[in-house]
C-alpha cells in the first residue's frame, strides 16, 4: 500500500471516530457589550513583517477580528460593543489551558492578562456576566505545526503516525475549552475558526491533515453549540492553486509567514461574519 493510501485510510478512519460526538444546534444570539476573541496568532492578527517593524499591538489592526469588529460596530446592535482581544502568538490548545503563553513573556497583547487564557476568559465573563457576545475563537493550528517540527519538515509518513495523538489532543484540550467557555457563557455566541493549510504550497496532500483535525474540532465545536468557521475551501480549494493561497497567506514571500495577507484575513472575517449570523442586522 501506497504512503498516499494509508494517509487517506488514516484519515477517513479518525473522521468516522471524531464525528460521533452529540450533534447540538448552534446558539444564535444578538451582540452585547463586548465582543471576547481568543486563541493563538490569527485571533491576534499577527503578521511577520509587521512584527520585525514593530511588535507593539497597535501595529496589528487588520486581523480578522478587528475587520469583524468593524462590521459588527456598523450595525444597529452592535455599535457600542467593545473589543476585548486575548489572543496570544504561538497559543496551542495545551497552553491556552495551562498557561502561560511564552509570546506574551516578551510581547504585550492586545489585551493583557496573567496565567492562563482560559483563566482570563472566564474571569472576564464572570465579571461581566451576561453582557459578552459573540465570543470568536482559533486554535489548533498550533498544535498541527509542533508535529511538523517533530518531523522535521512536511514529511507525510511522520506525520501520519503522529496523526492520532495529534488528533486526541486537540479533541480533549478544546472539548474542555468550549465546555468551559459554554459553562461561564451558557447563552453566548460562540463562533469557531477552523484551520486552513498554508503548507499546501509545498505538497497538497498536506491538506488531508487540515481536514482531518477541522472535522475533529467541528465536531467538539457543534457538542458545544458554537458556530463553525471554515476557510479551508476559500485558502486550499479555491482554483487556481497554489495562486489563490500566495494571494491569501504570506507564504510565498521571502519571509515565508504562513499568516494571511490583509485580503486572508478579510476572507476570514467575511466567514466568521456569514457563521455568526449578524448579517441580518445590516441594512
Amino acid at each position: 500500500m501506497s504512503a498516499l493510501h494509508r494517509w487517506f485510510l488514516i484519515a477517513l478512519f479518525l473522521m468516522g471516530i471524531v464525528s460521533t460526538a452529540a450533534a447540538e444546534e448552534a446558539l444564535f444570539s444578538a451582540p452585547k457589550d463586548y465582543l471576547l476573541a481568543l486563541g493563538d496568532s490569527l485571533t491576534f492578527g499577527f503578521q511577520r513583517a509587521r512584527f520585525l517593524a514593530n511588535p507593539d499591538p497597535s501595529n496589528f489592526t487588520t486581523g480578522f477580528v478587528d475587520d469583524f469588529a468593524r462590521r459588527l460596530t456598523a450595525t444597529a446592535p452592535g455599535r457600542s460593543t467593545r473589543v476585548v482581544n486575548f489572543g496570544c502568538p504561538d497559543e496551542t490548545t495545551g497552553s491556552f489551558l495551562v498557561g502561560p503563553c511564552a509570546y506574551h513573556a516578551l510581547f504585550s497583547l492586545h489585551n493583557n492578562f496573567e496565567g492562563s487564557q482560559i483563566d482570563a476568559a472566564e474571569a472576564f465573563l464572570a465579571t461581566h456576566r451576561s453582557r459578552v457576545g459573540p465570543i470568536l475563537i482559533s486554535l489548533g493550528a498550533n498544535d498541527a505545526l509542533a508535529a511538523v517540527l517533530r518531523c522535521g519538515g512536511l514529511n507525510l509518513e511522520c506525520i501520519s503516525a503522529l496523526l492520532p495523538d495529534i488528533l486526541a489532543t486537540i479533541v480533549a484540550n478544546y472539548g474542555e475549552i468550549l465546555g468551559r467557555l459554554r459553562a461561564a457563557a451558557p447563552n453566548a455566541e460562540i463562533v469557531v475558526l477552523v484551520l486552513y493549510n498554508p503548507l499546501a504550497v509545498i505538497n497538497p496532500l498536506s491538506n488531508v491533515l487540515a481536514a482531518v483535525i477541522n472535522q475533529a474540532i467541528e465536531a467538539v465545536a457543534t457538542a458545544n453549540r458554537a458556530r463553525i468557521a471554515n476557510p479551508f475551501v476559500a485558502f486550499d480549494l479555491a482554483l487556481p492553486q497554489p495562486q489563490t493561497l500566495c494571494a491569501l497567506t504570506l507564504f510565498c514571500t521571502p519571509l515565508q509567514d504562513i499568516h494571511p495577507t490583509d485580503q486572508g484575513y478579510q476572507v476570514i472575517s467575511d466567514l466568521v461574519w456569514a457563521a455568526s449570523g449578524y448579517a441580518r442586522f445590516e441594512r
